[in-house]
């Protein structure tokens, strides 16, 4: 399991970058199915409050959700997939409310074994209000990176 953080200052803005990787003992195919299942996400990610789609796609690029995440204080987005690879890449990125992408890559690493490499950036915004939302929300974000990656191998694992 490798995990960073990272803050990055824009302007009046403060973007942090996450990033976490994880093996799970389940064969690529199972992994990429189960992560690319919205119904399925609220099980494994740890904050997720909310996640419903606007459009009748549901997986794949365009496919389009509101969702809210609870860590410390709600953060609502729109999120739409803007990346999309067969059992290799699902990218989710924000179309409206708080700034964020997510990029989930998987490697198959053979004998039923994949990893999973996770890129999460979100912006929030500046002033005071930005910076009290920053300070309730950073103290989270390793909580929620571990229960989340314990949470995905438990559950792909048992499948």
């Amino acid at each position: 399991m490798r995990r960073s953080d990272e803050i990055r200052r824009y302007g009046g803005f403060v973007t942090s970058i996450v990033e976490h990787s994880v093996e799970v003992a389940a064969p690529v195919e199972e992994v990429f199915a189960y992560v690319d299942d919205f119904s399925k996400t609220k099980e494994w990610m740890y904050g997720l409050h909310k996640i419903d789609p606007v459009t009748e796609q549901t997986r794949g690029v365009g496919s389009t959700y509101d969702g809210v995440m609870k860590i410390g204080v709600s953060l609502t987005s729109r999120i739409q997939c803007t990346g999309w690879e067969q059992d290799r890449l699902i990218e989710i990125s924000s179309i409206k409310g708080i700034k964020n992408t997510q990029r989930w890559m998987f490697t198959d690493l053979g004998d039923g074994r994949t990893r999973v490499d996770a890129h999460i950036s979100y912006t929030l915004p500046g002033g005071p209000a930005g910076k009290a939302m920053a300070a309730a929300v950073k103290p989270l974000i390793g909580v929620a990176v571990k229960h989340t990656s314990d949470a995905l191998v438990r559950n792909v694992e048992a499948l």
